[in-house]
């Protein structure tokens, strides 16, 4: 059975903009229903706080003018941000699947891009964001092709979040505990399993992660999860003729679900990565925990524009920015 969530429900950003139009994720009367049929309570009621804001939404995130205090280019197609936020924005940025849209000063909000977020300080007030070169957006964003421009310019950004829907099955991430995990990352998806991995040993499991470089060629995370006290192996995830995952990581997944008594498995890479990783998990039939990285193509972030909406296996559709669901349900029968 689907059980879905949206990942804003009872914030201050709710109700938002689908309250207004009845297309509410979470409530039946502001779908046009005439009962209450509110499956995940949240301990406020949607409908109730629609009609006290005056039968409209909640103000939408803020824009916030921020500074890049660093950059620092850990391959020639990879460079990590660090920005100053306010505290408050570092702290609600922390957890896992965090992520904010990031664009240069001065340019119009279609070049509005979602970065996902690598760490958070909220004492010191920065973040920090990996940002690969692969189009128009992020070789703006990384100064490649933005022209001659002010130096003050440069080393500013507009930031607008935060957002939380990076991941999907936060639900089994949060409550899995004393276990064992395997976070299986390729590429830039390194970067946002790190709250991942810190999440895990929050709660006393034993995190072990399989790294790919991928495309990008670099390892810039290793001694990061090491540090953090993980285990980390290096294995080539993918075949590079088709893409789907080697004979030697599925032997190993295998062997981990069913004889190390992995109970969950975190996804860190492209659809074909949790595709595989998804079939595997239900082939095996351990029970076994499968979250993943939302690869979905976000725009807007508000459920506004539709670039993310999803068609599941029953036919139904999700607006994955904000819809918060099991990442089987992404997956199953693809």
């Amino acid at each position: 059975m689907k059980i879905s969530d949206c990942i804003d429900a009872g914030t201050e950003y709710c109700p938002c903009s689908l309250a207004e139009t009845g297309e509410c994720i979470m409530c039946s009367q502001l779908q046009g229903k005439v009962f209450c049929d509110c499956t995940n309570w949240k301990g406020v009621c949607i409908y109730q706080e629609y009609i006290w804001n005056h039968s409209q939404r909640k103000e939408n995130r803020q824009v916030y003018r921020c500074r890049i205090s660093a950059k620092e280019a850990v391959s020639p197609a990879v460079t990590v941000f660090t920005i100053q936020v306010k505290r408050t924005l570092a702290r609600e940025l922390k957890e896992p699947g965090a992520y904010v849209f990031l664009r240069i000063p001065d340019y119009p909000t279609f070049f509005d891009l979602p970065m996902s977020i690598m760490s958070a300080d909220e004492r010191a007030g920065v973040i920090k964001i990996a940002v690969q070169e692969r189009g128009v957006k992020t070789k703006y964003l990384l100064q490649r092709e933005a022209g001659r421009r002010e130096e003050q310019q440069r080393e500013e950004v507009l930031l607008r979040g935060p957002y939380w829907n990076g991941i999907l099955g936060l639900k089994y991430l949060k409550s899995f505990q004393k276990g064992k995990a395997l976070v299986v990352v390729r590429g830039i998806g390194q970067a946002p399993a790190l709250p991942v991995a810190k999440k895990l040993l929050q709660g006393g499991n034993e995190v072990e992660v399989l790294l790919d470089r991928g495309r990008i060629a670099v390892d810039f995370t290793g001694d990061l999860f090491r540090k953090m006290g993980c285990r980390v192996l290096e294995k080539q995830l993918l075949k590079r003729e088709d893409l789907t995952i080697t004979e030697e990581t599925l032997a190993y997944l295998q062997d981990s679900l069913l004889n190390k008594g992995v109970g969950l498995i975190y996804g860190g890479g492209s659809d074909l990565l949790h595709q595989g990783l998804s079939r595997l998990i239900q082939e095996v039939e351990r029970g076994a925990f499968f979250v993943c990285s939302n690869n979905a193509q976000l725009c807007c972030g508000e459920g506004i524009c539709g670039s993310c909406q999803t068609r599941l296996a029953d036919g139904s559709r999700v607006k994955r920015c904000k819809t918060q669901l099991a990442a089987l349900n992404i997956y199953e029968g693809r």
